[in-house]
């Protein structure tokens, strides 16, 4: 899948707010280490662009390394950066040395300076990009690498449709939001460029299995800015969720040396965009397996404010602690499973709760299951 710009619907949300994205939320932008480049270990959520960040031969090659486990999907970016002299190409690797992905920019009048691709990954280990120039002169570029399954942990939490989020986004860096979807809703993602406007910028929307979501008629998934005379200077999509879930948006730079200033909205557009969920939920569903003398506690977890998680064993007029933690905000309930080692102990029972300090006991579980004769 390789990002290109397109022309897109004006920016059509109401701005109700103004957050600027915590650093912590985009990525990591460095120049490269110096000298020859190889092997030069690339993190998920990191971007290398800058001075030493450049090709002089068309035999050279900057190799990066990351470790990735079967079944995740990556975004990686490559860019020419500065006077274009000549295009580059990215080359993917797998831990057995298997060419998975290729691919070069064809720039060309300011288009084209970019190739960008979703990764699905069917190897665990270490794999390799490398990064190489198709003329034999000096070019400048730029290099990312982004989780996208499982969605990165440093993504920027959406609870407020309407919101307006300020940040910036230097050459394939990019910038992930995530917010709740249901399928009574249509929404509506829109990027739109701030400042003094020096470079587009792509946006793309995915579902929690890192896929893209298919756009409603108008839009585009991905989309590209497509800036020239004081038009072009947002891009939308418009979809409305197959199932309900958690969505990111992915805002990502383009090329050249320039940062871009940007403001992100996700707005609801139709329908019940928002689910009501109870202030606090615990259940739990037991099992026990006698081979491994194992039980297996199956929670569902939802709370609106941060509690204390307690759970003891009952058994043989004993009450024993299982755990004691700390539960951020858990909108919407999620599955946990907790597991501990225990002998045939006869029926024993699990009590867990969710405490605050000024509410109590916000809810609380008891379920008994029989383990066999102690």
């Amino acid at each position: 899948m390789k990002l290109t710009r397109n022309f897109v619907l004006p920016l059509a949300a109401l701005f109700i707010g103004l957050l600027l994205v915590p650093r912590s939320a985009q990525a990591q932008v460095e120049n490269c280490p110096a000298g020859p480049l190889e092997d030069v270990p690339i993190a998920d959520g990191e971007t290398f662009s800058g001075s030493n960040c450049v090709l002089n031969a068309t035999g050279a090659v900057d190799s990066f390394v990351f470790s990735a486990d079967e079944g995740q999907t990556y975004q990686l970016a490559l860019a020419v950066s500065g006077a274009v002299n000549s295009n580059v190409c990215l080359a993917l690797y797998d831990p057995n040395n298997n060419l998975v992905f290729s691919g070069c920019t064809a720039y060309s009048n300011g288009y084209g300076a970019s190739v960008v691709v979703d990764q699905a990954l069917t190897v665990t280990g270490t794999y390799y990009m490398d990064v190489t120039e198709s003329s034999n002169t000096t070019q400048g570029y730029a290099v990312s690498l982004e989780r996208l399954d499982p969605f990165p942990p440093n993504a920027v939490q959406i609870t407020t449709f309407g919101t307006v989020y300020n940040g910036d986004v230097a050459p394939t860096e990019s910038n992930a939001f995530t917010f709740s979807g249901v399928t009574t809703g249509t929404y509506e993602v829109t990027a739109g460029l701030t400042g003094s406007v020096n470079e587009n910028m792509c946006l793309a929307v995915y579902a929690s299995n890192g896929t893209l979501v298919s756009p409603s008629m108008g839009t585009t998934n991905p989309g590209c800015t497509a800036y020239s005379n004081g038009f072009g200077a947002s891009v939308s999509i418009d979809f409305t969720p197959t199932q309900a879930g958690t969505y990111m948006a992915l805002a990502q730079g383009q090329s050249e040396d320039t940062t871009q200033t940007y403001t992100l909205v996700v707005s609801c557009l139709a329908g019940k965009c928002t689910q009501t969920y109870p202030p606090c939920t615990l259940k739990d569903a037991a099992s026990y397996n006698a081979t491994s003398k194992t039980l297996t506690m199956d929670f569902t977890v939802g709370n609106n404010v941060a509690t204390t998680w307690n759970a003891w064993l009952t058994s043989q007029n004993t009450i024993p602690s299982l755990f004691s933690l700390s539960q951020p905000i858990t909108v919407p309930p999620v599955p946990i499973t907790k597991t501990t080692t225990l002998s045939p102990s006869g029926t024993v029972g699990v009590l867990s709760t969710l405490t605050t300090p000024t509410k109590g006991i916000f809810c609380s579980s008891y379920v008994q299951i029989n383990t066999g004769k102690p």
